[in-house]
């Protein structure tokens, strides 16, 4: 592939960092088309909540104007930002209520997932049901996608943006593709509560906060994921609200001889909840005492994939891996969506000599590519690292410490 100043990338998911390519390159005036293997944009239901950190200014340089107008549509609390509150992130002793370690503040904005990616979806053709299958070369400058309804795509460059399970990852690299289940588990809870409840945790931070059980190392997070617009506080206000616990899986939690499973009841699940928070201090106790028995949860598998050097052939720039499905992480130090901004930055600056006659260098792909995998590899391991360092710290509360990645500062990782 070279510079011919009119490529075509073919992006494989619409999830957040696909979605982040899309808009980046339309906003160049670059050609692309976008494939999700799900069959709609509702498929995968309401969603969490994001923190754009560290990446802010290159997520709100990437995306165009007209959507960093309506980003406050995005907000989990538009009033509290309205009113300048940049939260505390703090982390909680779970036993005695007491705030233990706070990650240092930054520039950061909390987002709905769900809405996020409504507003990136924004002016884009995204054609759904599109499962990738493989890939074949189409001669010197082009690439073809296989997808498995038997329909095909050719293009310049084919970005997979697919995540955690990743199919195009899986391709590149199928004997090494599997992320690598960590010993914990977990689940997570979409609950509203009213202000009544809500009220004790919005004291506390109007974001988001995390703790961890000193007793029987369980972890806790909590976040608003809606919040009332209104600026008067009103006692028939609702507030929705996500929580995570998780635990280690070994035996002896809790008393049980045996590792606790995620049970498969719904009414046990919640159960399970309220067993594992019926020591904590208040408001903790009482925000998982109070979720409703019929409550739907989501069983988390944790998982890792370490990129390394070499572990799979990019056919001379023609095709790449970004985001999750270049580096699975743990949700522990709510980096992914960052790291996926900063591959998203540095694929679009190696790859611009391809369709910007004012480059300053010429252009060759197979250049280009190595250039941004070898940066984007070298970051996202010690990346991925940290974060599993911090899961593995959540769960064993004697460990954590103000160095712990689990409550340090959250900061782009340039350096050895």
């Amino acid at each position: 592939m070279t510079a011919d100043h009119n490529p075509h990338f073919i992006i494989i998911g619409a999830g957040i960092t696909g979605l982040i390519l899309a808009q980046g390159l339309k906003k160049q005036g670059v050609s692309f088309e976008i494939f999700e293997r799900d069959p709609n944009a509702e498929f995968r239901g309401a969603g969490w909540g994001l923190t754009i950190h560290w990446a802010l200014d290159e997520f709100l340089a990437l995306i165009p104007d007209h959507l960093k107008d309506r980003l406050e549509e995005t907000y989990v609390n538009p009033v509290a930002v309205k009113n300048d509150e940049a939260g505390n992130f703090l982390f909680y002793d779970l036993q005695s209520g007491e705030a233990r370690w706070q990650v240092p503040a930054a520039k950061r904005i909390r987002v709905s997932r769900e809405r996020l990616r409504k507003l990136l979806m924004d002016g884009l053709d995204i054609q759904w049901n599109k499962t990738f299958a493989s890939a074949q070369d189409a001669g010197a400058d082009g690439i073809t996608a296989h997808f498995e309804d038997g329909t095909t795509v050719t293009g310049s460059c084919i970005v997979g943006c697919d995540g955690a399970q990743s199919k195009v990852r899986q391709w590149l690299c199928p004997s090494l593709a599997k992320p690598n289940v960590l010993p914990y588990k977990m689940l997570g809870v979409t609950v509203p509560y009213t202000r009544a409840l809500a009220q004790s945790m919005r004291d506390l931070d109007p974001y988001f906060m995390q703790g961890g059980d000193p007793k029987h190392d369980s972890f806790f997070y909590f976040s608003f994921l809606e919040c009332p617009k209104n600026d008067t506080p009103s006692d028939d206000d609702i507030f929705r609200c996500q929580i995570i616990v998780s635990w280690p899986y070994r035996a002896g939690y809790l008393g049980s001889e045996t590792p606790i499973e995620v049970p498969v009841e719904t009414e046990d699940r919640i159960a399970l909840l309220k067993k594992i928070s019926n020591t904590w201090a208040d408001p903790f106790k009482s925000i998982l005492q109070n979720i409703p028995e019929t409550t739907s949860s989501k069983s988390i598998t944790i998982v890792e994939w370490i990129p390394n050097t070499g572990v799979w052939d990019n056919r001379k720039g023609k095709i790449t891996l970004i985001g999750d499905a270049a580096h699975t992480m743990t949700m522990f130090r709510g980096e992914a969506a960052n790291q996926g901004i900063a591959d998203v930055t540095r694929f679009m600056a190696q790859y611009k000599p391809s369709w910007d006659s004012a480059a300053a260098k010429p252009f060759d792909a197979a250049v280009a590519c190595n250039e941004y995998e070898a940066e984007m590899i070298e970051r996202n391991n010690r990346a991925v690292r940290a974060s599993t360092r911090a899961c593995q710290d959540a769960h064993h509360y004697a460990t954590i410490d103000g160095s712990s990645p689990l409550v340090n500062k959250r900061v782009i990782d340039v350096e050895q």
